[in-house]
């Protein structure tokens, strides 16, 4: 069993990739998407990238559970979302929240992370990058239980991906085996329906932060749902990038997002390959 390790964009994928050793012929191919096969901290893992939002995550999602059955010779046993987030009243920059369960709908319902997967991360202590600038520094924590939110503004449209746009609007990742200056990703199918239903929300630049929740996403809601129709346990590992805790005072999102996504990306990777390391497996 393999596990499959999501990320949304290149800078948090990238993170995930540099703790991935990858198998000799690593990509597979299906419904347009590029999964990498490889092994982290000894484990076996699925690595892809969905895409921004949660229509993204979700069609990611289904085409890796529908490529890797169960049935089939390389098969997903979990699912985890490895990535950054906005963070919450007890959560600071550069932290990481493994929140206990998820909402897709800002707290109407919740839906639980696998039990044994959420036990696994409670004792787990890996050096996370810490948060400095301008002479100060703090050293970033793991918070373990508690709520996550995944919401998006994308009107039920998928997030199209800029050919070669950077590590957060990009395509691929620059880590990626298999990386394309030609790769176009969902640019071409996505990008019309996009500005015509989703553009106008979009330009209402909202805070990624809600006191209520650990970690506010566009994505792991979106994915946990699928691994839950398809009996998958799930969790997800949220590094902070917006919130409290900003040495620069930022004005916040999105400034605090492009100056600390790496940091954070970085941390829920660690804290990622870390839970591998120390999970029994599914």
């Amino acid at each position: 069993m393999h596990t499959l390790v999501l990320s949304a964009f290149p800078a948090e994928a990238d993170a995930v990739l540099s703790h991935t050793t990858l198998d000799r012929d690593p990509v597979v191919v299906a419904d347009r998407r590029h999964f990498y096969l490889g092994s982290i901290s000894g484990k076996k893992v699925i690595v892809a990238m969905t895409g921004i939002g949660l229509v993204n995550a979700t069609e990611t999602t289904e085409a890796a559970l529908a490529r890797f059955a169960r049935e089939s010779s390389i098969s997903v046993g979990a699912v985890v979302f490895s990535g950054v987030a906005g963070g919450g009243a007890r959560v600071s920059i550069g932290d990481v929240a493994v929140p206990a369960r998820w909402t897709p709908d800002s707290g109407t319902t919740f839906h639980p992370v696998d039990a044994g997967m959420l036990a696994a991360t409670q004792t787990l202590s890996p050096a996370l990058k810490s948060v400095k600038y301008l002479g100060k520094k703090r050293q970033p924590q793991v918070f373990v239980g508690g709520d996550g939110s995944s919401y998006d503004n994308h009107n039920g449209q998928a997030f199209p991906c800029i050919p070669n746009g950077g590590d957060v609007f990009g395509c691929q990742p620059r880590r990626a085996p298999d990386r394309s200056l030609l790769y176009t990703g969902n640019f071409f199918q996505a990008t019309g329906p996009w500005l015509r239903s989703a553009l106008i929300s979009n330009l209402n630049i909202a805070s990624k932060s809600d006191p209520a929740f650990d970690a506010s996403d566009n994505e792991t809601a979106a994915a946990q749902a699928v691994a839950d129709a398809h009996g998958v346990p799930f969790l997800a590992v949220r590094g902070i990038s917006d919130g409290s805790g900003d040495p620069l005072h930022l004005p916040g999102f999105p400034f605090t997002f492009f100056v600390y996504k790496k940091i954070a990306a970085n941390n829920a990777a660690r804290v990622t390959a870390a839970f591998l390391q120390s999970w029994a497996g599914a």
